[in-house]
């Protein structure tokens, strides 16, 4: 252990750099992403096989955001860093072998049994699009089209059978995950946090391939959501072939078998079993807002996929990768017993990611329509579907920092081995989040029609508040002194920047007409701009106010500059 404590990182710029690092590679990541979302659009536009693909898509998503990226990191990393302190780096890559080998076999078992139920799953996730009146009648109707006494409607057939492709992607991208975990304890962030880029190249590669060089009937949506489902797969499989050199240059392997003898295996799997729910607070949240919106007018769901996927763009930026990198130095620092350092360390990664989070929810909220117009709008994505895309996502920013700061204080309880709490929490977010849905989705709003997927939207970010006040109630019961008075204290400075950012941008909105659509190029002309002088007018309230995040950034480039 004293061998390991000097090598213990303190929370100094490196944590920050590696976070910029990732956060860069991130937003080359989003922009690629837009680029995916934007051929969806133009070939699916909103409609019944836009929603099936929606659909279908989300759940091998859902299942690799908490049993993967979020449970698997969370409780293998602090694993291998205690195996490592404790008996060196030996035991530590023999860990790596047997646990990855271990999982990754659950994981194909798990795939086989999915596909073998899918009609299940995505049955409930079409619940609203049955025939009946009320959910009892609905799940009976869904009884007899399992059983085969009644016909399944058009729309769920699709989305099962899209589902039953894009399926095994959880396999692939979970052990991709689980390399990108040993990189980044290595210090490696780079390359890992570059490979959905390369699933994003790639899922464009097949696309537009396909519809150039095929048959022109698979430009019809129903048969473009297959072209769309392969293309996952093919991703899937390109990224994990990108992270398997690095990860065997480092002298690691997978020992495929089941390996529950082990008792640093068990260890790891036992800290993930609690938190199957605690990370998966959002995706969860996502999972029932999905079926819920199948009750709502076709379309709901692709337009709520779309929201959420501008508003995980926001939360790559940077709170994601303060959320990758802060896991593996929390932890070093808990294992070294430097709760000072994991003070500091918790409070300037809630502070990084608020000092983004909070003026892009609030940009977002007020540049939403010309926003989704410019990459949206494009082939069958009309007028009605960006106008409707854009309400949504204007609520969908409420919860933005909410969610973000969940992520961060849940790392620092996985770091000092609390994998309950997370747990707890995520129960407690998914009871309001379905209360909070219900009665919203069909409150009437101010347009005098009912929000619908504006009110789930608005739930999410609701219930995620609730989620976070439980989590950080518990870490204050284990955490003293936790640094929370210095974070709500930079809160209400960048709250109080963004709020006059914002009013200048909506005044300056309606002096370009950027709400009157004018074509995606002229809109583009007027709208990038825009946003490049309100971070200029944000970033120079901040250091009107004294912001530290500000502050530090000024005397960084300036030292660049003397260079």
């Amino acid at each position: 252990m004293r061998q390991f404590t000097k090598t213990a990182p303190r929370p100094s710029g490196s944590m920050f750099k590696s976070a910029a690092l990732v956060g860069v590679l991130t937003l080359v990541s989003r922009i690629t992403g837009l680029f995916q979302s934007r051929i969806l659009a133009q070939y699916l536009g909103v409609g019944m096989a836009a929603d099936a693909f929606s659909v279908a898509n989300r759940i091998p998503n859902l299942l690799r955001r908490f049993a993967a990226e979020g449970t698997m990191t969370s409780a293998f990393l602090p694993t291998v860093s205690e195996v490592e302190a404790a008996r060196g780096e030996d035991a530590a890559k023999t860990l790596v072998a047997r646990f990855l080998g271990t999982f990754g076999l659950l994981l194909l078992l798990l795939c086989l049994l999915g596909m073998v139920a899918m009609g299940l799953v995505t049955g409930l996730q079409m619940l609203g699009r049955l025939p009946g009146h009320g959910w009892i009648a609905q799940l009976a109707e869904l009884g007899r089209v399992l059983s085969g006494r009644s016909q399944a409607p058009p729309e769920l057939l699709l989305t099962t059978s899209l589902a039953r492709i894009m399926f095994p992607y959880l396999a692939l991208v979970s052990l991709t995950a689980g390399l990108a975990a040993v990189l980044n304890l290595r210090g490696r962030f780079g390359l890992p946090a570059s490979v959905s880029t390369f699933w994003n190249l790639t899922f464009l590669a097949v696309g537009y391939s396909a519809f150039h060089w095929g048959p022109a009937s698979w430009r019809n949506p129903v048969q473009a959501t297959f072209v769309f489902a392969i293309a996952v797969l093919i991703g899937g499989i390109v990224q994990l072939l990108l992270l398997w050199p690095s990860f065997h240059e480092l002298g690691f392997s997978i020992n495929w078998g089941l390996h529950f003898r082990d008792l640093d295996v068990r260890r790891a799997l036992r800290r993930m079993t609690p938190g199957l729910l605690g990370t998966g607070i959002h995706p969860i949240n996502v999972l029932i807002s999905t079926a819920l919106a199948s009750t709502l007018a076709v379309g709901a769901q692709m337009v709520l996929f779309n929201s959420n996927m501008m508003g995980e763009m926001v939360l790559g930026l940077f709170s994601t990768s303060l959320a990758t990198v802060s896991l593996p130095t929390m932890s070093r620092l808990m294992d070294a017993g430097d709760t000072d350092g994991l003070r500091s360390a918790l409070a300037g990664a809630l502070r990084g990611t608020a000092v983004l989070a909070i003026p892009a929810s609030v940009g977002m909220a007020v540049l939403a329509q010309p926003i989704i117009y410019v990459l949206l709008g494009i082939g069958r994505y009309d007028a009605h579907a960006v106008s409707w895309t854009a309400t949504t996502l204007a609520y969908q920013s409420v919860g933005l920092l909410f969610i973000a700061t969940s992520r961060i204080v849940a790392q620092c309880l996985y770091a000092m081995k609390d994998y309950r709490t997370p747990a707890y929490a995520a129960l407690f977010g998914m009871i309001v989040n379905v209360g909070l849905s219900l009665l919203l989705m069909w409150h009437i709003g101010p347009d005098g029609t009912i929000l619908g997927t504006r009110g789930i939207a608005l739930a999410n970010g609701l219930s995620s508040l609730a989620g976070l006040g439980f989590l950080s109630f518990r870490l204050s019961r284990r955490l003293q002194n936790p640094p929370f008075a210095r974070v709500l204290g930079a809160w209400f400075s960048m709250g109080l920047a963004a709020a006059l950012m914002g009013l200048g941008t909506w005044w300056a909105a309606r002096q370009l007409s950027l709400f009157q659509f004018r074509g995606a190029w002229q809109t583009s002309l007027r709208l990038f701009p825009l946003i490049g002088v309100a971070a200029g007018v944000y970033y120079g309230l901040l250091l009107l106010l004294r912001v530290a995040e500000a502050q530090d950034l000024t005397r960084l480039a300036l030292r660049k500059l003397r260079r």
